[in-house]
């Protein structure tokens, strides 16, 4: 008798269903605050509202406010703040905390090529990839 897994690993074309183009109110990665446009507050799509959905999710302490987020939602990088660990040991949980905590989302399929620069010892800056439905971005945290 043969076996034939293939069904439950493939969807039928009738079962996949789109998702809806991702959006996300711009904001000013510096400050926070949200940028309007007129009496509202601007709106991005795609790529540009991934970006901000990256920034805030990094920037939110995963478990903290769960009267408002799920608790897939936000990072546990403040967690390495004071650590005394070697520093490739602290690089490789920094990258897995930041895969961690973007993969939830369906829009972002990949985070690669990750660079820690140690240029200010307390707070490292990170640049890296991320593949999305969309195409790609570099981000910095």
């Amino acid at each position: 008798m043969e076996k034939d897994f293939n069904i439950f690993l493939e969807k039928s074309e009738t079962e996949i269903e789109e998702m809806p183009i991702f959006k996300e109110y711009a904001i000013d990665f510096k400050t926070g605050e949200y940028i309007k446009k007129g009496n509202d507050i601007k709106v991005l799509e795609e790529n540009e509202a991934l970006k901000v959905w990256i920034f805030k999710a990094l920037k939110t302490e995963r478990f903290r406010y769960t009267d408002v987020h799920s608790d897939e939602y936000g990072s546990e990088l403040q967690n390495n703040i004071g650590t005394i660990y070697h520093k490739t040991v602290k690089d490789a949980l920094m990258i897995n905390q930041i895969r961690d905590t973007l993969l939830v989302n369906p829009y972002i399929t990949e985070c690669y090529n990750f660079v820690i620069s140690n240029e200010d010892e307390y707070v490292p800056q990170i640049t890296f990839n991320v593949k999305t439905v969309y195409g790609e971005l570099e981000m910095e945290v």
